[in-house]
Order: structure tokens, then sequence, then C-alpha cells
């Protein structure tokens, strides 16, 4: 364990990130879509590393889904090539010790190179601009589908209310 001393120092010694480079958090069966707020338990040292210095940095960070939730030291060809930015509204520290993030994803994003001589992932990564499409024929396919899935939902005797609020 590294006193806050040790842990300033390390931080310190760390080489800058290249303008167009990421940190990157593997994530276990989670997948983060721009405009959701999705909260993170962090769990490896890795990934607490590389949280913490992006906050340090105020950087936005690479969410990438494991390919196999079973590995618990995942490698670059463990990970999906795709993956969300986020930016991370709020790190906690839970009393039990347990590190979480609360990320809001911005733009999908595409690994070209993992890149070394950091403690945790960094990758240069290619920015996938969003699709504007919102035509009409769009609008109306989601009012039509909304309606569907709220009837739908009302004729389950089990459906609870909470359900019928959030759609």
């Amino acid at each position: 364990m590294l006193s806050s001393n040790q842990a300033g120092s390390a931080a310190t010694t760390l080489p800058p990130l290249p303008p167009d480079a990421l940190i990157i958090v593997p994530v276990r069966n989670t997948v983060l879509f721009p405009g959701l707020v999705l909260p993170i338990t962090l769990g490896r040292p890795k990934s607490i590393a590389a949280a913490q210095q992006a906050v340090r940095d105020q950087r936005l960070v690479g969410i990438l889904l494991q390919r196999d939730a079973e590995v618990s030291e995942p490698a670059p060809l463990d990970m999906h090539r795709m993956g969300t930015l986020a930016n991370i509204v709020r790190y906690v520290t839970g009393p039990d010790g347990s590190h979480h993030l609360i990320c809001q994803g911005e733009q999908r994003f595409q690994v070209v190179e993992y890149l070394n001589g950091w403690p945790f992932f960094v990758a240069r990564v290619l920015q996938i601009p969003e699709p504007e499409a919102k035509s009409a024929e769009v609008e109306a396919r989601f009012v039509n589908l909304k309606a569907q899935t709220l009837e739908a939902i009302q004729l389950l005797p089990q459906a609870p209310p909470d359900l019928l609020a959030a759609i």
C-alpha cells in the first residue's frame, strides 16, 4: 500500500499522456452508451489507478467491455475494440474501501493501438461521431414504440409501477 507521499510521487513520475491517447477502464458485463449515466464499481488496482489518474488530470476515460467477464487481469486482446468516451461525473470511495465511478457516456471510439509506460491501460483512439438522424419518421417510430411498450407492460400482472414511470 502506498503512503500519500509515495502515491503523489508515483503520479508525478508518470509520463504525460499524448493528446490523442485515452486512459482505458475495462469493465465486465456493462456497456455504457453515449448520453447515459452509469455507476461503475472498480475492483482491480489497475482500474482504480486509471480512474484516479483521470480524475487528477481531469480527463475523459475510455470504458471498454471485456470479452470474457471471468478474466481477472485482462490484456488488450481480452477487450473489445469499440468503447465509449466517458466523463467522470463523480469518483466515490465507500466506507468499506470500495471504489465507484459515476460516468456519463459522451462519444463512441475505436482503439487504434495500446501504449506502454503507464500502470494502467492507455490507448490511442479514433473518435466516432454520433449520427444526428432525428427525422420525423424516426420520431414517429419512437412515439409508436413507446406507446406499444406501455400498453404491453400494463398487461403484465406483476409489472412494477416504477417500470411504467421509467418508460
